[in-house]
């Protein structure tokens, strides 16, 4: 029992990061719609969200993520992952994450996503949230930790949060 909470609080993590990725990359032109999806943040070459992205891949997400309708992504960095899953590395934290059981690993990631385009000022001005998961209090998003907000995509907003949320 104890092994499987850590897979799943590993996965979720792992995906977490890979929204976190695709937060931190540049947008286009002011005034202009960004041209990458959430995906390709998250799954971009530069080492940011590592353990999210094998989440997204393992858990079947990266269709979703990356198709037409939008949504607000709450990507726990790489960090994050190793914090919650308690494993020495991002490595192992990929590793684990890698192993997770499918179903539980999308039930954390569907933890964090939103349907629709969400501010961080529409974020922050609710008590609590409907997930794709389950419901998400604004006391668990801030026990998470935001480290940056507003990452617009062409299928979304992306905020990065410092903790994995675990429904």
């Amino acid at each position: 029992m104890v092994k499987e909470i850590a897979l799943k609080t590993t996965a979720g993590l792992l995906i977490a990061g890979a929204i976190i990725v695709s937060a931190v990359l540049p947008t286009s032109a002011a005034g202009m719609k960004p041209s990458s999806s959430i995906v390709d943040v998250v799954t971009a070459a530069d080492g940011e969200f590592d353990v999210l992205q094998a989440a997204v891949v393992r858990a079947g997400y990266v269709q979703l993520l990356n198709g037409g309708r939008q949504f607000t992504v709450f990507a726990p960095t790489d960090a994050a992952f190793v914090s919650t899953l308690g494993v020495a590395d991002e490595a192992a934290a990929i590793a684990a994450v890698s192993a997770m059981d499918v179903p539980a690993l999308q039930n954390i990631l569907s933890y964090h996503v939103l349907a629709g385009r969400h501010s961080s000022t529409s974020v922050l001005a609710r008590s609590s949230y409907n997930t794709l998961g389950d419901r998400l209090t604004k006391a668990e998003l801030a026990t998470a930790g935001i480290a940056a907000t507003d990452i617009s995509t062409r299928n979304g907003i992306i905020h990065v949060i410092n903790g994995v949320l675990i429904p």
